[in-house]
């Protein structure tokens, strides 16, 4: 967007949308759904565009990580895009231009999973991805059930 008046309207309704996303990253802290019932579908394949898409384990080392990456407050106002996630996943500052790609392709694969299984919605007319409010809710469950100890879990089930 230019810095002029021109683009003031434009300006406004990014900047509301902004907002509207970092109020829904905030209240997806406040849910009484159950964790059961939000990850459900996350342990079964899905299809998109005709394709099998692999389930999501959230208790794997790499699962894991990715969720709690795209997770980061960061991310909320402008999105993330591979390049972003690439450079918290892997260090690639030092790999080489091969390792670099692979890692690029392994990026987006992983991309392609979450927006299968609508974790991660893409920004039109951008290299960009946010959470859909579905994923802000299960990911903020998940990293929050994993730090959470044992004896406090079992404190809310009885």
């Amino acid at each position: 967007m230019r810095k002029g008046i021109a683009d003031l309207y434009r300006r406004a309704e990014a900047s509301q949308a902004s907002n509207n996303r970092y109020l829904g990253a905030l209240a997806a802290a406040a849910d009484t759904t159950a964790l059961g019932e939000l990850t459900a579908r996350l342990g079964q394949p899905v299809k998109r565009k005709g394709r099998r898409v692999r389930a999501i384990n959230p208790c794997a080392p790499t699962d894991s990580k990715l969720l709690e990456t795209i997770s980061c407050g960061e991310w909320v106002i402008n999105g993330f895009r591979n390049r972003d996630l690439r450079g918290l996943l892997f260090a690639d500052k030092d790999a080489s231009k091969q390792e670099q790609r692979l890692h690029a392709a392994m990026v987006s694969r992983q991309i392609a999973m979450l927006r299968a299984h609508r974790l991660v919605r893409k920004v039109r007319g951008a290299h960009r991805y946010h959470l859909s409010a579905k994923g802000r809710l299960i990911v903020t469950a998940l990293i929050c059930a994993r730090n959470v100890g044992t004896e406090a879990l079992i404190k809310l089930v009885a």
